[in-house]
């Protein structure tokens, strides 16, 4: 798995762990079976959802690494166990779905999930959904620049400050 595939298993798992904690108690009572189709739907549209199947595959390939390092003579077995269980897990990626879509369900009314499904099936909706993860992956990037430069001239400056009051730092 790249890093970049990596970090975006993270985050789309980070969504999903954020969803479950902000979607309302009673949700599957709440929303209509048309709001949390055009929830689906929009879901589908934007591809925020793409990466979702990569974290069961970069939680396979933690578990076999972890398995391997501590035995590794049952590096075959240890492949085949993991690969079984992984695909017996699979079958949980719905119930993910699931509540991602009562999560959108809750941010948004039925009428502005299916404006958001529109326009995800424009043209430049499609370029957005296309480009939104190595946009968020500079960003991100450029946070991470950031924050160091600005924790060094931080230190510096605080530092300066304390020195011009005679502490000696």
């Amino acid at each position: 798995m790249t890093r970049t595939s990596a970090f975006r298993a993270a985050a789309f798992a980070a969504v999903g762990a954020f969803a479950l904690m902000t979607a309302p108690a009673n949700s599957a009572d709440t929303f209509t079976k048309e709001h949390l189709a055009a929830a689906r739907a929009a879901i589908e549209a934007s591809h925020v959802s793409d990466g979702f199947d990569n974290v069961l595959v970069a939680v396979a390939d933690q578990t076999k690494a972890n398995f391997v390092r501590s035995n590794p003579s049952f590096s075959t077995q240890i492949e085949a166990a993991t690969n079984k269980v992984a695909v017996d897990l699979a079958a949980r990626r719905v119930d993910l779905d699931h509540q991602v879509q009562q999560f959108w369900a809750a941010k948004f009314s039925q009428a502005e999930l299916e404006d958001i499904t529109k326009f995800y099936s424009s043209p430049v909706g499609q370029k957005l959904a296309k480009e939104t993860n190595g946009i968020v992956a500079a960003s991100v990037h450029a946070v991470q620049i950031y924050q160091g430069q600005l924790a060094q001239d931080m230190v510096t400056k605080v530092r300066a400050e304390l020195k011009k009051q005679g502490l000696p730092f």
